[in-house]
C-alpha cells in the first residue's frame, strides 16, 4: 500500500480525490484477500474430507477378508487374508492353536510370510510330529494362486502337507459348530463312509487320527468290494463248469 501512496503523490489530483481513491484501492485489496482466503479454507477442507474418506475406506479395504487359509494338524488356526496378499486376522479352533496364536504374531504379514513364521517357530513345530497329518485348506477366488504358492513351499514339502480347497457354505457351517474350516471339511469327507461319526467326535481327534478313519474306511470299502468281485467270479467259474 506504500507503493501505491508513493506513486500517487506524483499525480495533480485533490487531496479529497486521492483518499478516496487509496480507500476504493484498500477495499479492492481486502476484498480479494477474503475472496482468496475463503478459497483457501474451502481448498482444505475439502483436501481434509478426501484425505478422510480415502483414508477411512482404504482402510475399510484393507481390513476386508477376500481368501481364508485353514491350517490343521492338532491346532486349527485360520487366517483371514485382504485382497492385497496380508493377514488381517488369526482365529483358533482349539486350546493349542490358541496357545500358538497367543505366542505368534502373524497379523499384517503376507500369508506366505505368516505361514513360514508359523511352520518355522517351535511353539508350533512340537505339533508336527512324524505321524503328524497337516493340512491346509483354501477358501478364495484365487484358490489356485495360493495353493500353488503353498505347494511350492520347501517348509510345506518337507512336512509333507496337502492341501484342499472348499467353499463360504463350508465355513459357515463349520464356524457354527465352533470348527475350523478345514478340519470341517475332513468330518465331511468321513460322514461319507462312515455315517455314525459325530462333529463332537471330530472335535476331540487329530488331522491324523481323522485321516486314518477315512483310510481304513476307503480300505476296507475295497477290500469289501474285491471280495465280492472275486466272489462273482468264483459262481461264474464254478457255474461254469456244471
Amino acid at each position: 500500500m506504500n507503493r501505491i501512496r508513493k506513486s500517487m503523490e506524483k499525480i495533480q489530483a485533490t487531496e479529497e480525490l486521492k483518499q478516496s481513491t487509496l480507500q476504493y484501492l484498500e477495499k479492492q485489496r481486502e476484498k480479494t484477500r477474503r475472496i482468496r482466503l475463503y478459497a483457501a479454507r474451502r481448498f482444505v477442507l475439502a483436501a481434509a474430507t478426501l484425505f478422510f474418506l480415502v483414508g477411512a475406506g482404504g482402510y475399510s479395504v484393507y481390513r476386508y477378508p477376500v481368501s481364508f487359509i485353514s491350517i490343521d494338524v492338532n491346532p486349527s488356526i485360520e487366517l483371514s487374508v485382504n485382497r492385497f496378499g496380508r493377514v488381517v486376522s488369526t482365529k483358533a479352533y482349539n486350546e493349542h492353536g490358541m496357545d500358538v496364536i497367543g505366542q505368534v504374531p502373524l497379523k499384517n504379514m503376507s500369508y506366505m510370510q505368516a505361514i513360514v513364521r508359523l511352520l518355522e517357530n517351535e511353539s508350533y513345530r512340537r505339533f508336527l510330529k512324524e505321524d503328524s497329518y497337516l493340512v491346509f485348506t483354501v477358501i478364495s477366488e484365487q484358490s489356485e494362486t495360493i495353493v500353488g504358492e503353498l505347494s511350492g513351499n520347501a517348509l510345506f514339502q518337507s512336512y509333507g502337507a496337502v492341501t484342499y480347497t472348499s467353499d463360504s457354505s463350508c465355513m459357515h457351517e463349520a464356524h457354527q459348530h465352533d470348527m475350523s474350516f478345514g478340519k470341517y471339511r475332513t468330518y465331511l469327507e468321513l460322514l461319507k463312509y462312515d455315517e455314525s461319526v459325530t462333529v463332537e467326535d471330530c472335535h476331540g481327534m487329530t488331522m491324523g487320527e481323522l485321516q486314518d478313519r477315512i483310510d481304513n474306511c476307503t480300505h476296507e470299502g475295497k477290500d469289501d468290494g474285491e471280495k465280492k468281485h472275486h466272489g462273482e467270479h468264483h459262481e461264474k467259474g464254478h457255474g461254469g463248469e456244471k
